[in-house]
């Protein structure tokens, strides 16, 4: 089926606020569309007020996203054509370190630093795997729209003081360049959005926001 463009625009909306934290802790998938129907009954927020509004007035309702909600296998691909399996794939693993079945600090938030950097128009220039105590993380050599270097290293955990400071021992691991450096965190607390230093600190849903006052 052919997805409402509505809810589709709407579900990328909620994936930026929600599962990059820009209310705490990370959500998952099940977590975002559980709430964005909640919100088409009673609409409290923009995304869901503009959701609401949409159905209301929709002349295809055969296409309504929320028809398959009892489908999971289905629910699944459509979400994976409509997003990506990256995205489907963070989610799995927000989920696993809510039953501690996986650390914080693993979190593999790398593809949606991609995600977001590619929607903002920012080019991946080199990304290099680095070592955290057994661990790898990435490190990114990005250029904006107009050619300007900037080097960001993904970092989580279960605090944001520990997401900082694995992102410190990545870079520690890193050949410094004369260019700009800072640290894209994601924690279960994700208080703030961006600290000036050397490295700067960045929270993950906060990126687009950086990466757009620097294109």
């Amino acid at each position: 089926m052919a997805v409402c463009p509505s809810f589709a625009a709407s579900l990328v909306s909620a994936v930026d606020e929600l599962m990059l934290g820009k209310h705490g802790r990370p959500r998952t998938l099940v977590e975002i569309i559980t709430w964005m129907a909640s919100q088409i009954v009673n609409p409290t927020h923009p995304i869901g007020k503009s959701l609401e509004a949409a159905c209301r007035s929709c002349e295809t309702p055969e296409t309504c996203f929320l028809q398959i909600l009892s489908k999971p296998q289905q629910l699944r691909q459509e979400l994976e054509d409509l997003l990506s399996p990256g995205l489907m794939s963070f989610s799995t693993s927000v989920e696993h370190a809510l039953l501690g079945q996986l650390r914080w600090s693993q979190l593999p938030l790398e593809f949606l630093v991609v995600w977001v950097l590619g929607r903002n128009r920012w080019v991946v220039e080199s990304a290099t795997p680095v070592d955290v105590q057994g661990f790898k993380r990435v490190v990114f050599k990005v250029r904006n729209p107009v050619g300007s270097p900037l080097v960001l290293v993904t970092a989580a955990g279960e605090t944001d003081a520990e997401a900082e400071e694995q992102g410190r021992m990545a870079l520690d691991e890193y050949t410094p360049e004369n260019v700009p450096v800072h640290i894209v965190t994601l924690s279960k607390e994700n208080k703030g959005t961006f600290g000036e230093g050397d490295p700067g600190v960045i929270r993950l849903h906060y990126l687009a926001n950086f990466l757009v006052g620097r294109a």
